[in-house]
């Protein structure tokens, strides 16, 4: 009985679920596959799952044709940050890669206030001067013998990652959850499962016969951080304040770093370490603190993957895929 209190705590669904889904990326390394492989596989993997659960959950329940659509446009936006997370994962490591994605938490509100006049909190602009020099030492620039293959390629892939993501939570925004919950993420894995197959097909790197060891892994992969965590999280969100949902997801870029090294031995430089301690500083900062200044402190669970604050001040949490 004490453990299923334990469990029905929505602090601890949120811990269970950040480290659940924290296991992507060093799961997408470990499976070996290339970037499109890896995101066609984990998406076509959980697709199923998620279509049972709507038509259990939300039977009757039915998006209209224009939500439908916002929905199909941010799948293929979350595909294509999904392709190239991928591709920063496999060049500048697991951890660092996580990291350095969740630059949408400066995109997101900047994009925000271009479009839709919201202003950002005092907080938010002390917090890009800190993102940038993260992120910089993040990439290697001041480290010679940064760890990766390619830190300067998976540097770039990440933030241009981090941009798609952006655009993927303002189209969410948008669009809303009309239909369901489950129904939508169910719509959105299918248009990035159709982003990975078809972007394999053009760069000719897509293998639709990986080994079977690949396809465990990335059966792991659909299971923890694309349903289980995304399950685990949203459950969580809806009953913590705010502030508390963005502490405890502030616990999945450090985890992604100490899962990267334990699992795939991608043990980052000290100064790429710095760099990520300044960019998940920043991300907290602007997450956990500038809530509490926000005037109304209810928020919205963007389903499996971001808070977007009812009266239109963010507050963005850490990256959940």
């Amino acid at each position: 009985m004490a453990r299923q209190r334990v469990f029905a705590d929505p602090r601890a669904q949120g811990v269970l679920g950040a480290l659940a889904i924290a296991l992507s990326a060093p799961l997408v390394a470990l499976s070996g596959t290339s970037s499109t492989t890896a995101t066609f596989f984990r998406c076509l993997f959980a697709l199923p799952i998620l279509v049972a659960l709507a038509r259990t959950r939300e039977r009757g329940h039915r998006p209209t044709p224009a939500a439908r659509r916002r929905h199909v446009l941010a799948g293929v936006l979350l595909g294509i940050d999904m392709v190239l997370w991928s591709e920063a994962i496999l060049s500048v490591g697991a951890g660092v890669a996580t990291a350095l994605v969740n630059v949408q938490v400066v995109l997101v509100p900047l994009a925000g206030l271009l479009w839709f006049g919201e202003r950002p909190s005092r907080l938010f602009w002390l917090s890009i001067p800190l993102m940038l020099a993260g992120t910089a030492l993040a990439g290697g620039l001041a480290d010679g013998g940064a760890a990766g293959s390619d830190p300067w390629y998976g540097t770039v892939m990440a933030l241009l990652a981090g941009v798609a993501y952006a655009g993927y939570l303002l189209l969410l925004r948008r669009a809303g959850t009309e239909g369901g919950r489950t129904t939508m993420l169910a719509t959105v894995t299918a248009a990035s499962a159709s982003v990975g197959g078809v972007s394999g097909l053009l760069a000719g790197n897509l293998d639709v016969t990986p080994p079977v060891s690949a396809l465990v892994w990335l059966l792991v992969l659909a299971m923890t951080g694309q349903v289980v965590g995304w399950l685990l999280i949203g459950k969580a969100l809806s009953a913590l304040p705010a502030s508390g949902g963005s502490a405890v997801l502030m616990l999945q870029p450090a985890a992604a770093i100490l899962f990267g090294a334990l699992l795939l031995g991608q043990w980052p430089t000290p100064l790429q370490l710095a760099g990520c301690a300044l960019v998940v500083a920043a991300v907290g900062a602007v997450s956990f603190l500038g809530g509490r200044s926000s005037r109304d402190h209810e928020h919205r669970p963007v389903p499996g993957l971001d808070e977007l604050r009812r009266d239109g001040a963010r507050e963005p949490v850490a990256r959940l895929l």
